[in-house]
């Protein structure tokens, strides 16, 4: 018995289902992530890249 998930979209095998969800984005094109701050408006497929995104909304550090 295999304990791979397959993408029904290309075959590519995922151990957790996780992992797949976030994969079958790249088929789908959704973007659940969502930018909270006014007027931004952007979305990203992956959680690490909204991370990644919204270190660009904090000022900059006084020196």
């Amino acid at each position: 018995k295999s304990r791979f998930i397959h993408c029904i979209y290309c075959s590519k095998k995922f151990s957790k289902p996780s992992a797949l969800k976030s994969h079958t984005f790249t088929h789908t094109g959704e973007k659940p992530h969502h930018c909270q701050i006014a007027g931004c408006g952007r979305s990203f497929s992956l959680i690490s890249n909204l991370r990644r995104h919204m270190k660009t909304h904090k000022r900059p550090e006084q020196r």
